[in-house]
């Protein structure tokens, strides 16, 4: 489900999928400018259980950050924070302003958000029904999404009809298809079984690298998050700070398929499951 922080001018046409962006590689639009920052963040429960304590990160534009940790340690109260779903108790959050071009923030969710009585097509429109936007280049850019996805047979497809991936893929393209600066991730695919969590992951890796869209993604499965990020940060046990930020040397275009044989990606399974079991023992 769309979680809508600000607008996109019902009026404007919606770009192909070939042409949005065009020319401007990840962070160009910035000039090197976090898109969101987060300094010092904390967060108290009830002014008794103090769960996040003094994180600060700087979420560039274009990459994708990916935050694990022990279960319960604040990672979707961190998610929260950065889609100002929450306020933090402590600290500032700064979201800096790329023009209305493009809408502010998506997220996509654990759990099925899909609309059971709508279509496949019409709950990826579901953004553009709200804004008033409708017509041809609606209708074109929807389709080609799916088409990207290999859901154009399955359009007027309601979601009691689809299979587990097939939802989960339909959530994402409902969060992407405004072309959102920023799109959030909280587990999304952690209902799947491997191969089709792995194909998922080409997809959506692939969509979030050619609209240049910046994305945050709690997980727990650290193949996932070696998988589809740029970066990994490894938060503690509450009060959650980050004990471990690592970067991710694949690059844009990487093969979902071939990295679990790569023994760099093993290497970094490795440091990032010792580091992890820190916390959990």
């Amino acid at each position: 489900m769309v979680q809508a922080s600000g607008s996109l001018r019902a009026s404007a046409e919606v770009h192909s999928l070939a042409s949005v962006r065009k020319g401007i590689a990840p962070g160009d639009a910035s000039d090197g400018a976090s898109l969101v920052s987060l300094k010092n963040i904390g967060f108290t429960y009830g002014g008794l259980t103090r769960a996040i304590d003094d994180i600060s990160i700087e979420l560039l534009p274009g990459e994708t950050l990916s935050v694990v940790g022990p279960s319960g340690c604040g990672k979707s109260t961190l998610l929260r924070i950065v889609a100002g779903l929450r306020q933090p108790t402590d600290g500032t959050v700064v979201r800096h302003d790329f023009g209305r071009d493009r809408h502010d923030c998506s997220m996509v969710f654990q759990e099925d958000t899909l609309l059971p009585w709508l279509t496949v097509e019409d709950n990826v429109a579901l953004y553009y029904r709200f804004n008033g936007a409708r017509g041809v280049a609606v209708t074109a850019h929807v389709a080609e999404l799916l088409k990207m996805v290999k859901l154009t047979d399955y359009a007027r497809f309601y979601p009691y009809q689809l299979s587990g991936g097939m939802r989960r893929r339909v959530a994402v393209l409902t969060a992407i298809a405004p072309q959102p600066h920023l799109l959030l991730l909280d587990e999304p695919f952690s209902a799947l079984d491997e191969p089709t969590r792995i194909a998922i992951h080409t997809e959506c890796h692939m969509l979030l690298k050619r609209l240049d869209i910046t994305a945050v993604l709690v997980t727990h499965d650290l193949a996932e998050a070696i998988s589809l990020s740029d970066r990994v940060i490894i938060l503690s046990r509450p009060p959650a700070v980050i004990v471990e930020e690592l970067p991710i040397p694949f690059g844009s275009s990487r093969n979902m398929y071939d990295l679990r044989d790569n023994p760099e990606f093993l290497e970094l399974y490795g440091r990032l499951w010792r580091k992890l079991k820190e916390q959990i023992t």
